[in-house]
């Protein structure tokens, strides 16, 4: 069976009443994180919650097709064309030590530069950049934000 796509519409959300409670609480408990690590993580230094070892960086593009069928030209594959790009390899532990120490999660970045329209980082709203962000996990750690 074939997969059916649904074009996006705001309306395909599923509205949470907590949102924005539970958006507030993750920045309370991240940040609460990031200050007690100065002390909690040994170096006297705040640590990043997640990938502090980088191992490489990439200059590379993305090319977005035209013709693309129209359930896949949404978003930023609605315009085609080619946009710079980095990506960055990185170790999913928030610490910075040996590898044989820092565990078997990595991390892949991208981001992609030249996107027209806002974003949405409200400190951010004009920079141009889409970004993803991979980790070879078989599962995300959480379905929510609440989770």
């Amino acid at each position: 069976m074939a997969a059916q796509f649904v074009r996006y519409t705001p309306d395909v959300e599923d509205d949470d009443p907590d949102f924005d409670r539970n958006v507030q609480t993750v920045i309370e408990k991240t940040e609460s994180y990031i200050a007690g690590s100065v002390t909690a993580g040994g170096t006297g230094r705040a640590l990043r919650d997640a990938h502090a070892k980088g191992y490489g960086l990439v200059r590379g593009e993305v090319e977005i097709l035209a013709g693309l069928p129209a359930e896949y030209a949404q978003g930023i594959y609605a315009t085609p064309g080619t946009h710079d790009a980095l990506i960055r390899f990185s170790n999913g532990s928030p610490h910075a030590g040996a590898d044989a120490r820092l565990g078997t999660a990595t991390g892949l970045a991208l981001k992609i530069f030249d996107i027209p329209g806002p974003t949405l980082l409200e400190d951010e709203p004009d920079t141009g950049t889409f970004d993803y962000v991979n980790i070879n996990g078989p599962i995300f750690f959480c379905n929510t934000v609440e989770h």
